[in-house]
């Protein structure tokens, strides 16, 4: 998981603050200070959304309403990729690798970045994540979703077998509730942010190719490890794409005298 619990109005002055343009002395302090608030939104979002109840047969029931949802309209690739994923032992290493840690490390990199070289981005793009965390974290309390690997239906729990962990059974006891935040999916909303962030701070070719493969590798990481479903990754990409669009606007319009 990633980012904030609350959005107030203190979110666009503190984006405001970091936007101010760094000199040569403050670089490596202000670089400093976008991983510490990075790491801070982080913890701040794990301890709100902890504090819900553990509720895990509704959420594996509002994890059976996803997919018989995407059953119904013929969108349902979970189960085919995680079972692909889980015969090559070498690739779900990877892929396992890249669910558990380039998540939280890219939003840390790209909002340095951000602060790096383009700090005037900063409003707009903190605020977009501030609000997506906020409704996620709306989403997880009132619609706790179990992941596909706690469900029945022959998932791989490769996180688990990759490292050894003890494989989620149908009605355990979850750790804490963040275990129960499948909808929508934070991996896929952070990699949008992360992206279009990118394809705005530098106009690379290669950079950007990269920042739109990013997503999609994520999507797939998600589902084939059987931590997300199709839906997740569309609503997590949908919502960053909509709150990116209209924090846009709003930071667009002009002050008032």
């Amino acid at each position: 998981m990633a980012a904030t619990g609350e959005v107030s109005s203190a979110g666009p002055a503190v984006a405001g603050a970091l936007a101010r343009r760094p000199g040569a002395r403050e670089r490596g302090a202000g670089l400093l200070l976008s991983g510490l608030f990075a790491a801070w939104l982080i913890w701040l979002f794990d301890a709100l959304n902890n504090l819900a109840p553990v509720r895990q047969q509704l959420a594996e029931r509002d994890g059976e309403r996803v997919l018989d949802f995407e059953r119904s309209l013929q969108l349902a690739p979970e189960h085919a990729l995680n079972a692909w994923l889980a015969a090559h032992a070498e690739l779900s290493r990877i892929v396992v690798f890249w669910y558990a840690n380039v998540h939280v490390g890219a939003i840390v990199a790209v909002l340095a970045w951000l602060w790096w070289r383009r700090p005037d981005l900063l409003p707009v793009m903190v605020s977009t994540w501030m609000i997506v965390s906020a409704l996620a974290l709306a989403v997880f309390w009132t619609f706790p979703t179990a992941p596909l690997r706690m469900l029945p239906g022959g998932y791989v729990d490769l996180v688990s077998a990759v490292h050894g962990l003890p494989v989620w059974q149908r009605g355990a006891t979850a750790l804490d509730s963040n275990q129960l935040c499948s909808l929508p999916s934070l991996h896929v909303a952070g990699a949008v942010w992360c992206s279009i962030a990118v394809w705005q701070i530098t106009s690379r070719r290669w950079l950007r190719v990269a920042a739109t493969i990013y997503p999609l590798m994520t999507t797939f990481a998600v589902m084939a490890t059987a931590n997300h479903y199709l839906l997740d990754a569309v609503t997590g990409a949908g919502a960053t794409l909509v709150v990116f669009f209209a924090m846009r606007r709003v930071f667009s319009r002009p002050q008032a005298a």
